[in-house]
C-alpha cells in the first residue's frame, strides 16, 4: 500500500472519512456525530463550524504516515443552508433539510402557480425542505440579514471554504437548492428575480469532478502537500447511487439513513406534471431521479428519547427488540410524518399517527409499527416512482438499515420484492471514492463480496398489504380532518 484517497462524507448528525486505496481495499474508517437543535416552530437548525471542526478533526486523524494521500472526495447532504460575511464568519445558524418554517412560503408558490413553473426549471419539488423557501423566509423574517449577507451556502461549501479559501457549489448540491437551471447549469435568473436575490450572493457553480487546491496553512496543520487535490464531489443521494453500482435501466435504490431514499439513475430529465419527482445531477449527461422522505433513523432516536428510553440504542438490537411482536403488530399501524412529509405526498404540515391501540399493545408494538411504518412509506415512494419509470428488477439497498438484517427483511417483506444488499461501507462514501479515483485518472472498482439478498416471505404477505392499503387511507382521512378543523 503506497497511496490512498480519503473520501469524506458531511451528514446530518455525523461525518465519516473513509480511506481507501485504489485496489478497492478500505483501509479505515471514523465518524463523528454533531447535534440538531429542533424547536416546536419547525425549526432544525445546526452548529456549521462544529461541523467543520468535525471533519477537519477527521481528516487529520485519518492522514496515514506510511503512505501518500492522492485525493480528498467530498460526499454531502442537501437543503442545508447558512450565510457567512466577507471575511467568512457565519451570520446565523445552519438551517438543515428537515427545517419546516418556510411552510407559508412554499404554499404562496403552489398557489400563485410558480411551484410548477420554477419545478420545471430546477427539477427540485417545492416544499420547505428547499433553500429556495428557506431564503424567502429570510427575506421576510431575517431581511437585514438577508440584503447584507456576502453569501449563501450549504454546510459543504462552509467545509471547502475553510479549507480552500474560496467559494464554489458542485452542480449536485446546487441542482437540489430549487434555485438552479438544470438544462443551463447555471444559477435560474428567473427563479433568483422572484426572490429579489442576484447570482453574486451564491458560490460559482462547477461540475462534480472539479478539483480544488488546499489552502496552504490548511494543507500544513493536516500534514498534507499543498498539491494534493481536493475533489468537491456530489450530493450524498447521487453518490449513494455510484456506490451502489446502481447506473443501469434495471436498478433501483432504497436508502434509509436519518431521512430515506428512492432513487434511479437516467440520462434525461423527469418532469413530473404533479412536480413530485426530483432530478438531480450526478454529473453531465447523468441524472438521479426519485422522491425522498422525511421518515428515517431519526424517527428511532425520536422514539428512544421521548417513548421507550430503555430500548437499545444499537440499531440491530432495537430491531430485534421489536421482533417479539408478530408482523403487523397486531393491528397498530404508524403513520411515521412526525416531521410532516416530502414525497410521495408532499405534506409538510402532515403530522405522525399511531392508529388502532388497544389495551394488548406495549412500547414494543409501537416500536414494531414504527419500523414497519417507515417501511410502508418507502413502498408509497417505490410505488410513485416505478409508475414513472417502469417497474425495476435489481432492487439495492444502503444506508444505516443495512447495519439491520432484520430491518431489511421487514423492509423486504413490506415492498414484496428481493432486496439486495451490496456492502456494509456506506454507499454515499464509496460513491465519493469512486468519482475521486475517476477524476484522478485511477480506476476503482467498488467490491461487493459482502452481497446479501433478502428475500420477502410469504407468510406476512397479506398482512402487510392490508395495512400498506389502509396506512393511505389513514393519512388521506386525517388530511380532511385537519382540512375541516381549520
Amino acid at each position: 500500500m503506497n497511496q490512498y484517497l480519503i473520501a469524506v462524507d458531511i451528514g446530518t448528525t455525523s461525518s465519516k472519512c473513509v480511506c481507501l486505496s485504489p485496489d478497492g481495499k478500505i483501509l479505515s474508517s471514523q465518524q463523528k456525530f454533531y447535534p440538531t437543535q429542533f424547536s416546536a416552530n419547525g425549526f432544525a437548525e445546526q452548529n456549521a463550524e462544529l461541523i467543520f471542526e468535525s471533519v477537519h478533526e477527521l481528516i487529520k486523524s485519518s492522514i496515514i504516515k506510511s503512505a501518500t494521500c492522492i485525493g480528498l472526495s467530498f460526499s454531502s447532504a442537501m437543503h442545508t443552508i447558512t450565510a457567512v460575511d466577507h471575511e467568512g464568519k457565519v451570520l446565523m445558524p445552519l438551517i438543515i433539510w428537515s427545517d419546516t418554517r418556510s411552510i407559508e412560503q412554499s404554499k404562496k408558490m403552489i398557489q400563485s402557480g410558480y411551484a410548477q413553473k420554477f419545478y420545471e426549471i430546477s427539477g427540485t419539488p417545492i416544499h420547505p425542505m428547499s433553500p429556495l423557501c428557506k431564503l424567502l423566509w429570510l427575506k421576510e423574517n431575517q431581511s437585514g440579514l438577508f440584503y447584507n449577507t456576502f453569501k449563501f451556502i450549504s454546510f459543504k461549501e462552509y467545509v471547502l471554504s475553510r479549507l480552500t479559501g474560496e467559494y464554489f457549489i458542485d452542480h449536485s448540491i446546487a441542482s437540489a437548492t430549487g434555485l438552479f437551471d438544470l438544462e443551463k447549469k447555471e444559477w435560474s435568473e428567473e427563479i433568483l428575480n422572484y426572490i429579489g436575490i442576484t447570482k453574486e450572493k451564491f458560490p460559482t457553480p462547477v461540475p462534480t469532478n472539479k478539483i480544488l487546491q488546499f489552502k496552504e496553512t490548511v494543507a500544513a496543520d493536516l500534514s498534507l502537500d499543498k498539491s494534493t487535490p481536493l475533489i468537491i464531489g456530489a450530493s450524498d443521494g447521487c453518490l449513494a447511487q455510484l456506490g451502489s453500482n446502481a447506473m443501469n435501466e434495471d436498478d433501483l435504490t432504497i436508502t434509509i439513513g436519518t431521512s430515506g431514499a428512492v432513487r434511479v439513475a437516467s440520462t434525461q430529465i423527469k418532469n413530473d406534471p404533479q412536480g413530485k419527482i426530483f432530478n438531480y445531477i450526478l454529473h453531465d449527461g447523468i441524472f438521479i431521479s426519485g422522491g425522498a422522505t422525511n421518515c428515517g433513523t431519526a424517527l428511532i432516536t425520536w422514539f428512544r428519547e421521548s417513548m421507550n428510553k430503555i430500548s437499545s440504542e444499537n440499531l440491530e438490537e432495537f430491531v430485534k427488540q421489536a421482533e417479539k411482536i408478530q408482523a403487523g403488530s397486531e393491528g397498530l399501524i404508524c403513520v411515521p410524518f412526525l416531521l410532516g412529509e416530502r414525497a410521495p405526498v408532499y405534506d409538510p404540515e402532515a403530522t405522525g399517527t399511531f392508529f388502532g391501540v388497544r389495551i394488548n399493545h406495549s412500547l414494543l408494538h409501537f416500536q414494531k409499527a414504527l419500523l414497519e411504518g417507515i417501511c410502508f412509506e418507502i413502498k408509497w415512494i417505490m410505488e410513485s416512482i416505478e409508475n414513472s419509470f417502469g417497474r425495476k428488477n435489481n432492487i439495492i439497498v444502503s444506508g444505516g438499515i443495512t447495519h439491520s438484517k432484520s430491518w431489511v427483511q421487514m423492509l423486504s417483506n413490506v415492498i414484496g420484492r428481493k432486496i439486495i444488499v451490496t456492502s456494509e461501507t456506506d454507499a454515499s462514501t464509496l460513491g465519493a471514492a469512486k468519482l475521486g479515483f475517476e477524476t484522478l485518472g485511477l480506476e476503482y472498482k467498488i467490491h461487493n463480496s459482502s452481497n446479501s439478498e433478502f428475500y420477502p416471505e410469504a407468510t406476512v404477505q397479506s398482512i402487510y398489504e392490508n395495512q400498506f392499503v389502509l396506512i393511505k387511507k389513514i393519512y388521506f382521512k386525517l388530511k380532511d380532518l385537519k382540512s375541516t378543523k381549520n
